[in-house]
C-alpha cells in the first residue's frame, strides 16, 4: 500500500499546462537527488516546505527562497515543478506532477532503451527526486519508499511505468543522484516482480507516438467491415509510426496515416485511423476492410508482431459481432502487390495460426476514444484549456476524451470563433492562441517567454539567453536559431507547429548539429533510419540502403547499385523537398545545402 501525498497537502501552486509526448511503458523510472552539500531533515513538516520550495525555484529561477541556486535544474525553468514524485528522508511521497503528465527534470536526450530503440528522457521515464545532498545518506525510509512507488508506478493501470530503473547520471551529463546511485546500481530499488499476469496487449494511441491531425475523416460502422487486411511497410523495422505518417501525407497527399492499426517488431501495436475511420491502404477495400500494417520487411515479422496481429483481428472480430474474413493486401482483387511479403503471406494463407493473447481493454493513456486531435493539443490540455476559459461547470482533467469534453471543446470553438466540430485541430490552436494573447511575440499562451528561453538554451544556444521572461530581440533571435534547428519556418512566433518539432528533436530526433558536414554522425543517422549497419561510415552498402529508402518512400525508381550519382540525389533533395520544403534546388549536386537540409529532416523525423 503507497500513501502519496497530493499536490494540495503541500500547498502546490497551479502549473501552467505541459505539452509532448508521455509514454512511460517506454522507459521506466530515472532517479535523482538535491545535491549540494547536507539537507538534514528538521521534521516532517519542513519536508513539505521543501517540496512547495523547489517547485517555486523551478517556475521563477528569480525566486528567492530558502534553496540555494547550486540545486538542480535552477538554470531552467519549467511549467511545474519538474519532477513526478519526491521522497523524502521520512519516507513520504509528495505528488509532482503525478502519472498523467510528462516530467521535465530527465534532460532532453533521447536514450537507448532496447536493441536500438531510442525514447526521449522525459517522453518515456518518471523523474523520482529524493530530498538528498550529495553528503547525505539515503535513509532507509527514503530507499524503501522509493522502491514502493515504484512498484506502484509499474502496476499503475493507465500510465504504467516500464522496466528500466536509471539514475539521472547514467541519461545525463550529471553526478545526480549522488549517494543514491549505488542503490540504482546494486537493484535494491526495483520493486519484487511480481507473479506474472495474464499477457494481454495494449495499443499505443496517436497522442503518444505524436502523430499529426488529420486533414479530414470518413467514419463507417461495423456492419460495413468484412474484412481485415494484413500489410508490411517494405522498409526497416527501426521505422516509426510518424516517419510512415509523414511519407503518407506529405508524398502520397493522403489525409492522414494510410493504415487503421500498425504493428512492430516487438509486438506493439499503435493506432492508426483506429477502428472505424476509413483508411487509404487497399485500393477499393478502404471502407469495408481493416488495414493493419507490420513495421518491416519480408522475413521480419516476429513471433510477437504475429502474436498481436492475431489479437487486433480477433478484437476486430468481437467489436464486430461476426468473423471478419482475414486477407492479405496482394490477395484482394484490384491490388497487384507483392505486399505484405511472402513469409506474412503464408502466414495469413495458413490462419494467421498463433497464441491468443487479448487485448487490454483498460483505457490507455492520452486518448482512448481516438477524439480531440491530440497530436495537436492532448486531452488533458485541451480540458485546461476551455477550463482557463471559464467554462462550467469545468472539466475533470483526467486526459479521457468522452462527452462533457467534447461538448467543452465545441463551447470553446464557439467562443473564439471556429467550427464547433469537437476537433482541435490546427484552426482551433491558432484562434485560441489568438484569443488568449492576440498575436503578442512568442505566441505565449504556447509555451511562456520564459519556458521558451529555457527550451533555447536547452539545445546549447550561445551565449544562453537570460530567464527574465521578457520578449526583446536575444529572445526571438534564439527562438529564431531553435526554429532553424528543429526545421520549421523561423518567424520567431512559438506556435503549435514549433512545438511539435521541438519535442520531436528531443524525443526521438538524431539531435545533429545542423552544420552542411556529411560527417560520422550524420551518416549514422542516414543508416538508421534506412537500415544499414550503422557504424558511421559511407560507402555502397549505405548508398544502397537509401536508394532502397528513396525508391519506397519517394517514388524514384532507381537503379539500387551503390552508385549514389546525380539522380540519386535528385531524388534525395525531392524527398527533402517534400517532406521538410526544404527548397532545394533539384541540381543533383550534393553540396552543404542538400547535407544541411538531410540533417533538419534527420532532426524532425522527417525522412
Amino acid at each position: 500500500m503507497v500513501t502519496i501525498r497530493g499536490r494540495d497537502t503541500w500547498g502546490a501552486q497551479p502549473g501552467r499546462p505541459v505539452e509532448g509526448n508521455w509514454d512511460p511503458r517506454k522507459g521506466g523510472v530515472v532517479i535523482h537527488h538535491m545535491g549540494g552539500g547536507s539537507h538534514p531533515p528538521d521534521s516532517g513538516l519542513h519536508c513539505y516546505g521543501m517540496v512547495k520550495d523547489i517547485q517555486s525555484k523551478h517556475m521563477d529561477p528569480g525566486w528567492r527562497g530558502w534553496l540555494p541556486d547550486w540545486s538542480p535544474g535552477y538554470l531552467e525553468t519549467y511549467d511545474d515543478i519538474a519532477y513526478s514524485f519526491v521522497v523524502c528522508q521520512h519516507g513520504d511521497i509528495f505528488e509532482g506532477r503525478g502519472v498523467a503528465t510528462r516530467p521535465a527534470a530527465n534532460g532532453t536526450r533521447s536514450i537507448d532503451v532496447s536493441n536500438a530503440v531510442r525514447v526521449g528522457a522525459n517522453e518515456g521515464f518518471y523523474a523520482v527526486l529524493g530530498l538528498l545532498g550529495s553528503e547525505d545518506s539515503p535513509s532507509a525510509a527514503m530507499r524503501s519508499s522509493i522502491k514502493d512507488l515504484i512498484g506502484y508506478l509499474r502496476d499503475h493501470d493507465r500510465y504504467p511505468a516500464g522496466p528500466l530503473i536509471r539514475g539521472h547520471q547514467q541519461v545525463w551529463d550529471t553526478e545526480c543522484p549522488g549517494n543514491l546511485q549505488p542503490y540504482v546500481r546494486n537493484g535494491s530499488l526495483a520493486p519484487p516482480t511480481p507473479p506474472t499476469p495474464p499477457p494481454t496487449i495494449s495499443i499505443t494511441p496517436r497522442a503518444q507516438w505524436g502523430a499529426r491531425a488529420p486533414r479530414e475523416q470518413t467514419r463507417t460502422t461495423w456492419s460495413a467491415r468484412q474484412g481485415f487486411t494484413v500489410h508490411y511497410s517494405a522498409g526497416p523495422t527501426t521505422q516509426t509510426p510518424r516517419q510512415i505518417q509523414n511519407y503518407h501525407m506529405d508524398v502520397r497527399q493522403w489525409s492522414d496515416i494510410g493504415y487503421n492499426f500498425l504493428v512492430d517488431r516487438y509486438g506493439r501495436a499503435y493506432e492508426g485511423r483506429g477502428w472505424l475511420t476509413v483508411g487509404a491502404h487497399a485500393t477499393g477495400h478502404n471502407t469495408s476492410h481493416i488495414g493493419v500494417c507490420f513495421i518491416g520487411g519480408d522475413g521480419d515479422a516476429t513471433a510477437a508482431a504475429k502474436t498481436t496481429i492475431r489479437a487486433l483481428y480477433r478484437k476486430a472480430n468481437a467489436l464486430a459481432g461476426r468473423a471478419l474474413t482475414p486477407t492479405y493486401h496482394g490477395g484482394l482483387p484490384g491490388n497487384s502487390t507483392s505486399c505484405p511479403g511472402a513469409d506474412l503471406r503464408a502466414w495469413v494463407r495458413g490462419g494467421m495460426d498463433g497464441e491468443d493473447v487479448p487485448i487490454d481493454e483498460r483505457p490507455a493513456p492520452g486518448d482512448p476514444g481516438g477524439g480531440g486531435m491530440t497530436s495537436v493539443r492532448s486531452v488533458a490540455a485541451q480540458q485546461r484549456a476551455v477550463n482557463s476559459l471559464g467554462y462550467s461547470p469545468a472539466l475533470a482533467v483526467d486526459g479521457i476524451w468522452g462527452p462533457n469534453t467534447d461538448a467543452g471543446v465545441r463551447w470553446l470553438q464557439r467562443r473564439v470563433g471556429v467550427t464547433d466540430d469537437g476537433l482541435w485541430g490546427p484552426n482551433t490552436e491558432s484562434a485560441y492562441t489568438a484569443y488568449l494573447s492576440g498575436g503578442s511575440g512568442g505566441m505565449t499562451s504556447v509555451r511562456s517567454v520564459i519556458s521558451q528561453q529555457s527550451a533555447v538554451n536547452s539545445l546549447g544556444y550561445s551565449p544562453a539567453l537570460e530567464l527574465d521572461g521578457i520578449w526583446g530581440p536575444n529572445t526571438d533571435a534564439g527562438v529564431r536559431w531553435l526554429q532553424r534547428r528543429v526545421g520549421v519556418t523561423d518567424d520567431g512566433l512559438w506556435g503549435p507547429n514549433t512545438e511539435s518539432a521541438y519535442y520531436a528533436y528531443i524525443d526521438s530526433g538524431a539531435g545533429l548539429d545542423v552544420d552542411g558536414v556529411f560527417g560520422p554522425a550524420t551518416v549514422s543517422a542516414v543508416q538508421r533510419v534506412t537500415g544499414a549497419t550503422v557504424d558511421g561510415q559511407w560507402g555502397p552498402a549505405s548508398a544502397r540502403a537509401l536508394q532502397r529508402h528513396l525508391n519506397r518512400w519517394a517514388d524514384a525508381d532507381l537503379v539500387v547499385d551503390g552508385d549514389f550519382g546525380p539522380a540519386s540525389v535528385r531524388a534525395l533533395q525531392r524527398h527533402l523537398n517534400t517532406m521538410t520544403g526544404a527548397g532545394l534546388t533539384v541540381d543533383g549536386d550534393w553540396g552543404s545545402a542538400t547535407t544541411r537540409a538531410l540533417q533538419i529532416a534527420l532532426n524532425r523525423g522527417r525522412f
